[in-house]
Protein backbone atom coordinates (compact mmCIF):
# COMPACT_ATOMS: atom_id res chain seq x y z
CA UNK A 1 0.00 0.00 0.00
CA UNK A 2 1.26 3.48 -0.57
CA UNK A 3 1.61 6.15 1.74
CA UNK A 4 -0.57 9.13 1.82
CA UNK A 5 0.89 11.99 2.94
CA UNK A 6 -1.51 14.81 5.13
CA UNK A 7 -2.76 17.64 3.86
CA UNK A 8 -0.47 20.71 4.65
CA UNK A 9 -1.68 22.63 7.39
CA UNK A 10 -2.93 26.24 6.49
CA UNK A 11 -0.85 29.06 7.11
CA UNK A 12 -2.13 31.38 9.89
CA UNK A 13 -4.61 33.44 8.77
CA UNK A 14 -5.23 31.74 5.90
CA UNK A 15 -8.77 31.59 4.75
CA UNK A 16 -10.54 28.49 2.88
CA UNK A 17 -14.04 27.14 1.98
CA UNK A 18 -15.16 25.36 4.84
CA UNK A 19 -18.32 22.12 4.77
CA UNK A 20 -21.32 23.40 6.35
CA UNK A 21 -21.92 20.13 7.37
CA UNK A 22 -18.62 19.79 9.73
CA UNK A 23 -19.30 19.72 13.41
CA UNK A 24 -17.22 22.51 14.23
CA UNK A 25 -19.34 24.59 11.30
CA UNK A 26 -22.82 23.53 12.54
CA UNK A 27 -21.32 24.84 16.50
CA UNK A 28 -20.63 27.98 15.23
CA UNK A 29 -23.89 28.74 13.37
CA UNK A 30 -26.11 27.14 16.04
CA UNK A 31 -24.44 29.38 18.84
CA UNK A 32 -24.78 32.50 16.80
CA UNK A 33 -28.31 32.00 16.22
CA UNK A 34 -28.47 31.46 19.82
CA UNK A 35 -26.80 34.17 20.33
CA UNK A 36 -29.39 36.13 18.29
CA UNK A 37 -32.63 34.80 18.88
CA UNK A 38 -32.14 33.64 22.64
CA UNK A 39 -35.35 35.47 23.57
CA UNK A 40 -37.24 32.97 21.04
CA UNK A 41 -34.83 30.25 19.86
CA UNK A 42 -37.28 27.32 19.38
CA UNK A 43 -39.08 29.78 16.81
CA UNK A 44 -35.71 30.13 14.30
CA UNK A 45 -33.87 27.61 12.09
CA UNK A 46 -30.93 27.85 9.69
CA UNK A 47 -32.25 26.35 6.34
CA UNK A 48 -29.14 26.74 4.02
CA UNK A 49 -25.89 28.40 3.99
CA UNK A 50 -24.60 30.19 0.77
CA UNK A 51 -21.15 30.32 2.05
CA UNK A 52 -18.92 29.13 4.75
CA UNK A 53 -15.50 30.18 5.13
CA UNK A 54 -12.81 29.79 8.09
CA UNK A 55 -10.14 31.61 8.98
CA UNK A 56 -6.71 29.81 10.54
CA UNK A 57 -6.46 32.25 13.14
CA UNK A 58 -6.43 30.20 16.69
CA UNK A 59 -9.33 27.77 16.42
CA UNK A 60 -10.91 29.16 13.70
CA UNK A 61 -12.61 32.19 12.11
CA UNK A 62 -16.10 31.18 11.11
CA UNK A 63 -17.51 33.57 8.12
CA UNK A 64 -21.07 32.59 7.35
CA UNK A 65 -23.93 33.67 4.98
CA UNK A 66 -27.38 32.32 6.25
CA UNK A 67 -30.68 31.92 5.53
CA UNK A 68 -32.59 31.84 9.00
CA UNK A 69 -36.35 31.25 9.08
CA UNK A 70 -38.65 31.98 11.52
CA UNK A 71 -41.51 29.89 11.70
CA UNK A 72 -44.95 31.10 13.08
CA UNK A 73 -46.59 29.66 15.90
CA UNK A 74 -50.16 29.93 17.56
CA UNK A 75 -49.30 32.89 19.42
CA UNK A 76 -48.69 35.19 16.19
CA UNK A 77 -51.89 34.15 15.38
CA UNK A 78 -53.11 35.69 18.75
CA UNK A 79 -53.49 39.46 17.94
CA UNK A 80 -52.73 41.32 21.06
CA UNK A 81 -55.32 43.81 22.41
CA UNK A 82 -55.10 46.99 21.06
CA UNK A 83 -53.01 46.21 18.88
CA UNK A 84 -53.05 47.06 14.77
CA UNK A 85 -50.11 45.09 13.87
CA UNK A 86 -51.07 41.87 11.44
CA UNK A 87 -48.14 39.67 10.76
CA UNK A 88 -47.75 38.54 7.39
CA UNK A 89 -49.64 34.69 6.96
CA UNK A 90 -45.84 32.94 5.58
CA UNK A 91 -42.84 32.32 8.09
CA UNK A 92 -40.10 35.03 8.11
CA UNK A 93 -36.92 34.68 6.14
CA UNK A 94 -33.64 36.88 6.51
CA UNK A 95 -30.26 36.23 5.09
CA UNK A 96 -28.12 36.56 8.05
CA UNK A 97 -23.87 36.88 8.65
CA UNK A 98 -21.93 35.68 11.06
CA UNK A 99 -18.53 35.86 12.57
CA UNK A 100 -17.79 33.42 15.10
CA UNK A 101 -14.83 32.65 16.65
CA UNK A 102 -14.15 29.24 17.95
CA UNK A 103 -11.51 28.86 20.58
CA UNK A 104 -11.16 25.43 21.33
CA UNK A 105 -8.25 25.71 24.18
CA UNK A 106 -11.00 27.15 26.44
CA UNK A 107 -14.02 25.96 24.93
CA UNK A 108 -15.62 29.22 24.27
CA UNK A 109 -17.20 30.39 21.07
CA UNK A 110 -17.52 34.08 20.48
CA UNK A 111 -20.07 36.22 18.29
CA UNK A 112 -18.00 38.79 16.94
CA UNK A 113 -19.96 39.71 14.27
CA UNK A 114 -23.78 39.36 13.36
CA UNK A 115 -26.25 41.10 10.85
CA UNK A 116 -29.77 40.12 9.85
CA UNK A 117 -32.00 41.61 6.71
CA UNK A 118 -35.60 40.32 6.22
CA UNK A 119 -35.49 38.50 2.52
CA UNK A 120 -38.78 36.78 0.43
CA UNK A 121 -41.37 35.20 2.54
CA UNK A 122 -42.48 31.49 1.39
CA UNK A 123 -45.16 32.17 -0.33
CA UNK A 124 -43.98 34.82 -1.97
CA UNK A 125 -39.99 33.05 -3.09
CA UNK A 126 -39.42 32.19 -6.56
CA UNK A 127 -38.38 28.43 -7.87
Amino acid sequence: MAATTPAPAPAPGEVEDADPRDPKVEACASFALQSLFSEELRRYTITKFHSVKRANIGGGQYDMDVEVRRARTELDEQPDRGSTQTLPPEDQVFRCHFVVLSVPWKNQLVLLHSACTPTATSGSASH
